[in-house]
């Protein structure tokens, strides 16, 4: 018996001193990770919080703000889509008060609002807009996204310019990722509310889970010091202007600061209040099939993989990105903040998310994936082949001898066709509107910008010198004759 007693004593003492050696470890090896990374894809400015079994386990902030101020656990970031999961928190919250039916159709509660069915059948419901199933596509969405709006009535405005959407899919069929789909929410709980979205926000999510550096608008974030991040120039930080849209709170431009974002963390692992045991578990889970073993959920990316399931977003707006993450099973998640973004970087903070999450799960640090921006040089390297074609056949038609005016007029005017329809064939191959490609990889498109320029200057000169010298040629012809 004595023995047990001992053996049970030496336990109680040393195993929490091995977990917290653990721990320990951990958290080294996130901070020479979080440094590397920072400084590998030259990040300006970044947050990090992670929670354990219902505590803070790490904190720490990095860099600077775009006035050049530290970056701390309080300093805003636009969180891009992470926005999502607060959206349909809220709407859960209007479930459990009974003021909205998952399976209702929109029109229910916004009669204001008119789709083109398509021929379809059936009609979109709040879980379809949940899910991104309505049938609006993701280039729609991306249409009516960015824009800048301001002040309360942003986001019925920017509904107005949705009214008449044409939809390419039965709801409820496919899963197409459209920000129409949360603005069309964020209009609904304000029609059913009385409430403006960010009102509503701050009073029913915010303010409830201590979350006092959450916002939904321009001007709250303002007030609270939020600064505009950086776009990637090659990977060099360039400060950006401010893009700050109102009404793409519901689906992208709510702010926060990773402290307030820890306890949004802290009541998904431990689900308090807001929500019953029933409806969390709806929140939570799978409700359309996206590839191999993941889904979407109300709101939530989600793995189903029994031996690795989690739920987690990312979210970027024009100048920054963001990455939350949650494991149930292991009972932990955090939320990592960045100011920094270009399309053409996504896969980096992506990696540090997974690189995160093989430490805390594994004890092991990850290579950094290595940076690679072809998506900027391609359009550069077009731009100088333009401009070295475009002088050599300048230089070719003053020196040509032989000298057909039909043939260079036609090749003017090519180039001049060429620079008009560039754009919409880059917006088509890209498969989003222009303003948001050039919101979301500036350098890229002051490339193509570049591109469609020299097109068209160099298609003007050459009809420009070619009818010169036609002239010319006249002249020299009429005094032989």
């Amino acid at each position: 018996m004595k023995k047990f007693i001992f053996a049970f004593v030496c336990f109680i003492l040393i195993f929490p001193i091995q977990i917290n050696a653990d721990s320990q470890e951990q958290i080294n090896l996130i901070e020479t990770y979080m440094e590397q990374a920072l400084d590998e894809y030259q990040i300006p400015g970044a947050s990090l919080a992670i929670v354990r079994e219902g505590n803070l386990l790490f904190q720490k902030s990095w860099g600077v703000q775009g006035n050049g101020k530290p970056v701390t656990e309080d300093t805003l970031f636009t969180i891009g889509s992470v926005s999502k999961p607060l959206t349909s928190l809220a709407i859960m919250r209007l479930v459990e008060k009974k003021m909205i039916d998952l399976d209702q159709e929109v029109n229910h509660y916004l009669p204001s609002f008119h789709y083109n069915l398509n021929g379809f059948d059936k009609n979109i419901t709040i879980r379809d807009l949940l899910s991104h199933t309505s049938g609006i596509s993701s280039y729609e969405g991306l249409k009516i996204a960015d824009q800048n709006l301001r002040g309360e009535k942003a986001i019925s405005e920017s509904v107005k310019k949705l009214n008449n959407v044409k939809l390419n899919y039965e709801p409820g069929s496919v899963h197409q990722y459209s920000a129409a789909n949360y603005l069309l929410l964020g209009r609904i709980i304000e029609k059913i509310t009385g409430e403006t979205f960010s009102e509503f926000m701050d009073s029913e999510i915010y303010t409830s889970l201590g979350m006092n550096r959450t916002v939904s608008t321009f001007e709250e974030a303002s007030k609270l010091g939020y600064q505009p991040g950086y776009h990637s120039f090659f990977g060099n930080p360039i400060k950006s202007k401010i893009t700050y849209d109102d009404s793409g709170a519901p689906y992208g431009y709510t702010a926060s600061s990773t402290d307030d974002m820890a306890k949004f963390l802290l009541f998904m692992l431990n689900n308090e209040d807001l929500l019953s045991k029933e409806l969390f578990n709806e929140y939570i889970s799978p409700q359309v099939h996206r590839k191999d073993e993941m889904y979407y959920g109300l709101g939530w990316r989600i793995s189903t993989d029994d031996k690795d399931p989690y739920i987690f977003h990312g979210g970027e707006t024009p100048d920054s990105r963001a990455e939350l993450f949650i494991n149930h099973k292991n009972d932990y998640g955090f939320i990592l903040l960045t100011n920094k973004n270009d399309f053409t970087e996504v896969m980096f903070t992506l990696s540090m998310r997974e690189g995160i999450k093989t430490i805390m799960e594994k004890g092991q640090m990850p290579e950094l994936v290595k940076m690679n921006y072809q998506m900027q040089w391609i359009p550069l390297l077009v731009t100088i082949l333009f401009v070295l074609c475009g002088t050599w056949s300048l230089n070719r038609l003053k020196k040509k001898t032989n000298f057909q005016y039909m043939y260079w007029n036609i090749a003017g005017f090519f180039l001049l066709i060429c620079s008009f329809v560039l754009i919409p064939i880059v917006a088509y191959l890209f498969d989003a509107p222009w303003h948001t490609i050039y919101h979301y990889s500036f350098i890229t498109a002051i490339f193509i910008l570049s591109s469609v320029g020299v097109l068209a200057i160099y298609g003007f000169l050459m009809i420009v010198m070619a009818y010169k010298r036609k002239q010319e040629m006249k002249v020299t012809n009429s005094c032989y004759t």
